[in-house]
């Protein structure tokens, strides 16, 4: 039997947390010479292009780390509609769930951007995530006419080329205030623990998480033992290894 695999992903990806990310991904070097995927935001709430960025995020993926799309502004323009959808977009998200609501036309445009701006830089990416893995209807439906291979939901990897999931629930913190910081600590012990003989774990970290020295050493140690057992691998690499499912994939609501 293969062994169990561990994938560490970092979010938000862009020039205005460079120097998170960087620092994210010397303290993952630390632990292990390992690929990581880098989820890359074009245009992180509007913010231009970057020369120096985009030169940094090639070395990393010439050295064998994946770079996948991570929507485009990472902003929620919308308008919320209703009490749920207030909590779900503006409390939960932080305002931040860009492709929650989208048009088909308005998805599809900045799917394709994105794009575009990956590969003028030489690199191709496999995946697709979008900002707190929401993904409205249409925006659904967008994803699906683009080359991507998966997708990523707060539950789920989505095979697209297959149009089938594998669940697996990410490790992820909450960076926020010190008692959402506690509260994050204490559930993701737990969940490692239940996760322990899980063939895939998902170690999703994002710039903020760095920056706190209680974080850190809960997602250090989580990494740390699981790479004991756990063999690290890409978000695409562990995709590309899954052989050919029947289960449905995810509905979108």
């Amino acid at each position: 039997m293969s062994r169990p695999r561990l994938c560490v992903v970092v979010h938000d990806v862009a020039p205005a947390h460079w120097v998170a990310c960087e620092r994210l991904r010397d303290a993952l070097y630390r632990l292990g010479d390992f690929p990581v995927t880098l989820l890359a935001v074009p245009r992180y709430h509007g913010q231009g292009r970057d020369a120096a960025f985009e030169d940094w995020l090639c070395t990393c993926a010439a050295a064998g780390d994946e770079v996948a799309l991570h929507g485009f502004t990472h902003r929620d323009d919308g308008q919320a509609h209703g009490i749920v959808d207030r909590l779900r977009r503006e409390v939960y998200t932080r305002g931040e769930a860009e492709f929650w609501a989208l048009s088909f036309d308005a998805a599809t445009q900045r799917l394709q951007a994105g794009l575009d701006w990956l590969r003028a830089l030489g690199l191709r990416p496999a995946g697709f995530v979008a900002p707190a893995w929401l993904i409205g209807p249409q925006a659904w439906r967008a994803l699906r006419c683009q080359d991507f291979e998966y997708t990523c939901t707060l539950r789920r990897i989505h095979l697209l080329t297959q149009a089938s999931s594998v669940t697996c629930q990410p490790q992820v913190y909450s960076n926020a205030n010190a008692w959402r910081r506690f509260a994050s600590i204490a559930w993701n012990g737990a969940l490692a623990r239940s996760h322990a003989q899980a063939d895939l774990m998902r170690l999703e970290l994002h710039p903020g998480d760095i920056a706190h020295a209680d974080l850190r050493r809960s997602w250090q140690g989580i990494a740390a033992r699981a790479l004991r057992s756990r063999r690290a691998c890409t978000l695409h690499a562990f995709v590309a290894s899954q052989p050919l499912r029947t289960a449905p994939a995810w509905t979108p609501p």
